[in-house]
């Protein structure tokens, strides 16, 4: 049977995720007008607690240098998880394999993460659990393990996160509570090797299937009627080793399936397909008339457009730039318990603007007009 052979095939790249509960958790405030408790452990200090003072004046280089951020808050992976070595990753990418993608699921005044041990020797991150804190202080809502889960759509369904549990016993469809961590699971179709997730708010997308042998089902519809979802075939061929970030993309109606190099554009209310849309190289997709459409979500981009601002890295610091090129601010990037700089990626939520780091996270300002 086509599951079967889908999970042999993963399996060897794939780890079960071993689930621990922990306790409770830590949030680091760092705020310009507050002192921090000297109490605090070095596991919880970074490169914001000494931030440098730069000069107004001009530089010889191309713009001023901007005056160095105060961040709102800062959050680190270890005192949230309490334990060393612990790190943040994206509940969207594949949580089964370490992709050491940052990322957080946007529930308006809360956001929600993952975070668990990298494990090198496995190329997994053990022990996920998910923690959700407050948009505008940093601190945290709620931290659970939501048992095995491979990945999550984007976007909650209503107040749930909906992830895939691909590989237990029982595979399911696995609903997280954005307000409480609370999580319940809903059994798969037996027929169902699901690989891919994503949702648009209110309808979710399920990719299913074999793409070895050119065998996926996309299915679309309500969380709740799994058997009365629409259905198409994705012919498209890929190697499980090629299925890797994000596969479904729906925008305004509109949704495409990225799958072994090809692009399957469909309706998202029906599944049919659309029309007239081209997928360019540069992830953009246009229609007939060379209109952007939309752009597709990169979870490994370095420059983030907010605006009328642009948020880009440059060497150990971040800086944002207006449309005139003038640098409005930057500030140094937290440096990693081995001296190097920390990595990560910018998110524009409804709450603001954050640095998602893989040991750290820091809001950085309310969304620029």
């Amino acid at each position: 049977m086509k599951d079967s052979m889908a999970r042999t095939a993963r399996a060897g790249a794939a780890v079960v995720v071993a689930v621990a509960s922990v306790a409770a958790a830590a949030v680091v405030l760092v705020n310009a007008d507050v002192s921090v408790d000297s109490s605090v452990g070095e596991a919880t200090t970074s490169a914001f607690d000494e931030m440098p003072t730069f000069s107004q004046e001009t530089e010889t280089t191309v713009a001023p240098a901007g005056p160095a951020l105060e961040p709102s808050w800062q959050i680190d992976a270890e005192a949230v998880y309490g334990r060393n070595f612990a790190a943040f990753r994206s509940p969207a990418a594949n949580l089964q394999f370490d992709s050491s993608v940052t990322g957080v699921i946007d529930g308006d005044d809360v956001l929600v993460t993952a975070v668990g041990l990298p494990n090198p020797r496995s190329y997994s991150v053990d022990a996920i659990e998910f923690a959700a804190f407050d948009a505008d202080d940093g601190s945290v809502r709620w931290k659970k393990s939501p048992g095995a889960v491979d990945e999550c759509a984007s976007v909650p369904v209503q107040s749930e996160i909906v992830c895939l549990d691909s590989y237990s016993d029982v595979p399911s469809i696995v609903r997280i509570g954005v307000d409480d961590g609370e999580s319940r699971r809903t059994p798969m179709p037996e027929a169902w090797f699901a690989y891919a997730v994503e949702s648009d708010g209110s309808s979710v997308f399920v990719l299913e299937g074999n793409p070895e042998d050119g065998e996926s089902v996309l299915h679309g519809g309500s969380i709740n009627a799994l058997d009365r979802m629409w259905s198409r075939p994705i012919t498209s061929f890929a190697g499980w080793d090629g299925v890797e970030g994000p596969l479904i993309h729906v925008s305004d109606g509109r949704g495409l399936v990225t799958l072994g190099g090809e692009a399957t554009f469909f309706d998202q209310r029906t599944g049919t397909p659309l029309e007239g849309l081209e997928l360019l190289p540069d992830a953009t997709t246009v229609a007939e008339d060379g209109a952007e459409v939309w752009k597709l979500r990169d979870p490994y981009a370095t420059e983030t457009s907010v605006g009328d601002t642009v948020y880009s890295f440059e060497e150990d610091a971040l800086v944002a730039t207006t449309a005139s090129n003038d640098v409005r601010w930057r500030w140094p990037l937290p440096k990693r318990p081995d001296g190097f700089t920390e990595s990560g990626s910018i998110a524009q939520t409804r709450s603001g603007v954050f640095f998602l780091g893989t040991d750290s996270m820091v809001r950085l300002e309310s969304v620029p007009s």
